[in-house]
């Protein structure tokens, strides 16, 4: 009698399915450390170089004059507004603003690329006057931080890079300003 190999495997069709669901663990254990690392390394503060700007501040408030800095937004605003207080800034010196975020977002917004875009815009309310013995102006420059679709400000880790601008050249950072948006 001929004995015939058993050629039927059990499970052999449903191991599939495991192996996708391990991918798909360590896939989603990686975006977690990775997300971990990197907030971990974020300081919200400023640092500021110039010595025309004496301060920098970031706020949800919309106001003529600087209100409380904030590092730390609990909320997503519409819109963050950026209150530099300047002293002697020379005239014909234009300012050029860098929106830099870091953070995690969702898996969705990483596979679908639903990434806002954040930029500066001029809120043309500067509280500026000049003349005294220096040839500069001195007061508050506002300018607000937005997204192109009018959106909420994603959740992130923000810097705000100002530097000057004069004759087309940027320069090197005059301030830099760093703070962060939750949820």
């Amino acid at each position: 009698m001929t004995v015939l190999p058993n050629t039927k495997s059990r499970g052999a069709g449903r191991r599939w399915p495991l192996y996708v669901i391990v991918a798909v663990a360590l896939v989603a254990l990686g975006l977690v450390v990775e997300s971990f690392l990197r907030a971990e390394n974020f300081t919200p503060g400023e640092e500021i170089v110039s010595p025309n700007i004496r301060d920098v501040s970031v706020s949800a408030e919309n106001s003529l004059y600087p209100p409380p800095d904030v590092n730390y937004f609990l909320e997503r605003p519409e819109k963050v507004f950026v209150y530099l207080s300047v002293e002697d800034l020379p005239t014909g010196e234009d300012m050029r603003a860098q929106v830099r975020r870091s953070g995690s977002g969702s898996a969705f917004s990483l596979f679908f690329g639903e990434n806002d875009k954040i930029e500066a815009f001029d809120e043309q309310e500067d509280q500026l006057s000049s003349g005294g013995e220096a040839d500069g102006a001195s007061g508050v420059v506002k300018f607000a931080l937005k997204t192109r679709s009018g959106k909420p400000v994603p959740p992130g880790n923000y810097t705000v890079e100002i530097s000057s601008a004069l004759g087309g050249e940027t320069g090197p950072p005059a301030v830099r300003k760093s703070f962060s948006v939750e949820r």
